[in-house]
């Protein structure tokens, strides 16, 4: 099959992935349509047809590719109708890997940091001049959303190991920012999720390129018999790439950069936190790995301040900055806690968390204890349940403060059951406070967008 059809339907194309491939399809002359449980606005999707909930008259007669998200099970009505219909059908991962088999793909891995690290290495390739295409997992402006189309043989996509999703890839490069226990309704343990990336890897060749966090354990673990060539980054000793004087003020952070023994000078970021110098290390060292031009990095940090809902400001409530942080593990949430504190000294932060997912709520629960016991005031929401990832498991975020509370009774920490509640204890406290930090993944964004709009 050719690798664009003529029509194509999605499913999901409210999805950060699904949308993506959408409006590449759509950049391409492919006649798209599609459906979602909840549609986006419309001038956030391609020309097209677009319906909300599932039905299979819904799936067009002559369409030649139906893309679903991952999520959507083989008995949604429109993948049924499809498969009478004898039409090609791909997942997400499966679609990206298709498409982006003929380039030269540079593929953005590990637990933490993809999103940024994806977006930033694609604003060098893209001021470098090497006119990427990249396709992202979150919103980056001055792109199409979450896709940049580019003229040349260089892809870099954002690779999730959710389900082993990243081997439908077949990239030249792999860049592995950090590797923790993650998604443990899919893995086993860390040594599962090990074994995961280090048969990833492999696909590899002598002739391709490794670039990763040296100061990783579990990364330098799993890479020893990689046959690639490996470029490797950090704060620490040993790397190709290393950051070192890194500095925070409350509205910027410096640091020097070092690149095979060469000082390359000193370097701005508006981002915060020691984890943003981390991404900026992966996307700076895979720009030179490629021949990159050392003049254009400053200029793109100058304009980087991030993708959507990583440490994104999204207004004002009476007074105090609203922050959106889609963190939803435990050592995202304490790099973003810390990374507040560090920019916002002296401030008041109001931290409003929502955990993801109760398999991944009870595996970590020890170390959710022990981050969010670190953070000053926090309101603490009941856990998100994921659409057709969740079993019963017998865990709620009140487990997590009782916990807190046996430790320190006079612990700052409030419940709350819903998005409501927690906006009414919001503004109820909003006076206090100079800063509301409002983190997690599915719909803590909304709460966030809903207090900057009253």
């Amino acid at each position: 099959m050719a690798q664009f059809p003529n029509k194509a339907y999605f499913i999901g194309v409210g999805g950060i992935g699904v949308s993506a491939i959408l409006r590449l399809f759509a950049s391409k002359g492919v006649s798209v349509s599609g459906s979602d449980i909840h549609l986006p606005p419309k001038e956030a999707l391609p020309p097209g047809e677009y319906f909300e909930g599932a039905s299979g008259d819904h799936v067009p007669h002559d369409t030649e590719m139906l893309i679903y998200s991952p999520a959507v099970p083989e008995s949604n009505p429109e993948r049924r109708r499809a498969a009478e219909l004898g039409i090609v059908q791909l997942s997400y991962p499966e679609a990206l890997g298709r498409i982006t088999k003929p380039y030269n793909t540079i593929a953005i891995s590990g637990t933490h940091g993809k999103s940024t690290t994806t977006a930033l290495t694609g604003k060098l390739f893209e001021m470098g001049g090497f006119e990427p295409s990249v396709i992202v997992g979150a919103e980056v402006l001055g792109w199409d959303h979450n896709l940049l189309k580019g003229h040349s043989d260089i892809f870099i996509v954002e690779a999730c190991e959710y389900r082993r999703s990243m081997m439908n890839l077949s990239p030249q490069t792999i860049v592995l920012t950090n590797i923790e226990l993650d998604h443990p309704d899919y893995y086993v343990d860390l040594a599962d999720v090990k074994r995961a990336f280090k048969e990833y890897i492999a696909k590899l060749s002598g002739e391709d390129l490794l670039i990763i966090n040296n100061d990783d354990a579990n990364i330098r673990d799993i890479i020893r018999e990689s046959d690639a060539i490996i470029v490797r980054f950090g704060v620490g000793d040993g790397a190709d790439l290393v950051a070192h004087n890194i500095r925070q003020t409350n509205t910027l952070q410096t640091f020097e950069l070092t690149w095979k023994g060469t000082l390359l000078g000193t370097f701005v970021t508006p981002l915060p936190g020691l984890y943003n110098i981390y991404n900026i290390l992966a996307s700076v060292a895979t720009y030179l790995a490629y021949g990159g031009s050392q003049d254009r990095i400053q200029k793109v940090l100058d304009l980087f301040i991030g993708v959507g809902r990583r440490f994104e400001v999204v207004g004002e409530l009476s007074g105090a900055t609203i922050i959106s942080d889609y963190a939803h593990h435990p050592t995202a949430l304490h790099a973003v806690s810390d990374a507040a504190l560090a920019r916002y000294q002296g401030k008041r932060i109001l931290t409003v968390f929502r955990p993801h997912h109760r398999e991944r709520t009870k595996k970590l629960f020890t170390e959710f204890v022990h981050t969010i016991e670190q953070i000053p005031n926090i309101v603490l929401l009941e856990i998100y349940d994921v659409a057709g990832r969740e079993e019963s498991v017998p865990v709620s975020s009140k487990d997590i403060i009782e916990k807190i509370v046996e430790k320190d009774d006079k612990k700052d920490i409030t419940y709350a059951v819903d998005l409501t509640q927690a906006e009414e204890i919001i503004r109820e406290r909003i006076k206090d406070f100079d800063i509301v930090l409002i983190i997690g993944a599915g719909d803590a964004d909304q709460l966030a967008q809903k207090i900057i709009q009253s």
